[in-house]
């Protein structure tokens, strides 16, 4: 795989805010893959998101897409121009058009019988075959969603945002329709870069996730690797949660090799936790 979406040192200050809301932040999405910015609210991560697409001016840093610059010190690609399909957070579902109007508005440049055969193909794949003609008050949550993906993914873009796509969704529809995006993910194979503070969705979706803290990006990796293996209390106690020890080596009588100046944390799960009995 190649890198696909490169960011760097991107930066953005709103005129009210004290600090940077994004400070600094660089990673890279390869070709393929699904890359997730996790965090609490607040934390930035829409906002870059906003950046990437266009819908916010970073004040610095860089974005390129397939090796071509949309975002670098003083120039910015338009929106409509970056090959960059966004699922909103709220759907952003035009209401008095019909499923088949909202998906195909932004194919007007196409000729009528290939856009007609590109929506066709679309709500075919999202599952909605049957309710063209429906506007969005007449669809579940469930089904607004289905549109608003139809839609980013009917101009084929090179790689899709998703803003907490699931977050309006109630618990059980908000699973169903998760396990319902990665099998169309495997299926197509698109590059994605999500947004979400749900651990869950993260852990479930991504091969990769960077989870930020105050503009930041603390640490990235493998789910596995980052629930298993943190490398900072921060994300010890933010994914899936967990017990974090200060003193650890003086808890555990452990002596270090290296010992570490600003000292040794322990971090505890519970399911990691059994007996002696159990043990054996």
């Amino acid at each position: 795989m190649s890198t696909l979406l490169s960011v760097s040192c991107l930066s953005k200050q709103f005129a009210d805010g004290v600090l940077p809301v994004v400070n600094g932040l660089s990673f890279e999405v390869e070709e393929g893959e699904t890359f997730a910015l996790l965090g609490p609210s607040g934390c930035g991560k829409t906002t870059a998101l906003r950046c990437i697409a266009g819908f916010e001016r970073a004040d610095s840093g860089t974005v390129t897409l397939g090796g071509r610059t949309l975002v670098d010190d003083g120039m910015a690609v338009p929106p409509e121009q970056r090959g960059i399909g966004f699922v909103f957070q709220d759907y952003a579902l035009f209401p008095h058009l019909t499923v088949r109007d909202n998906v195909g508005f932004g194919l007007r440049a196409m000729g009528k019988a290939e856009r007609e055969q590109r929506i066709a193909e679309v709500i075919r794949l999202v599952g909605l075959g049957g309710f063209e003609g429906r506007k969005p008050h007449a669809l579940s949550g469930g089904q607004q969603q289905r549109v608003a993906l139809a839609r980013a993914l009917a101009v084929e873009p090179d790689v899709l945002l998703f803003d907490e796509p699931l977050s309006n969704l109630d618990l059980a529809l908000r699973e169903q329709t998760r396990r319902e995006l990665k099998a169309l993910q495997r299926e197509l194979g698109t590059t994605s870069l999500y947004v979400t503070h749900d651990q869950q969705e993260a852990l479930a979706l991504s091969d990769l996730i960077a989870v930020m803290d105050k503009g930041q990006i603390v640490e990235v990796g493998p789910p596995e690797t980052l629930y298993i293996t943190p490398e900072t209390a921060y994300v010890a106690r933010f994914l899936g949660g967990s017990n974090v020890i200060e003193d650890a080596a003086l808890i555990a009588g452990l002596v270090p090799d290296e010992p570490r100046p600003d000292g040794y944390v322990l971090s505890v799960r519970p399911g990691e936790l059994w007996t002696a009995d159990e043990e054996s």
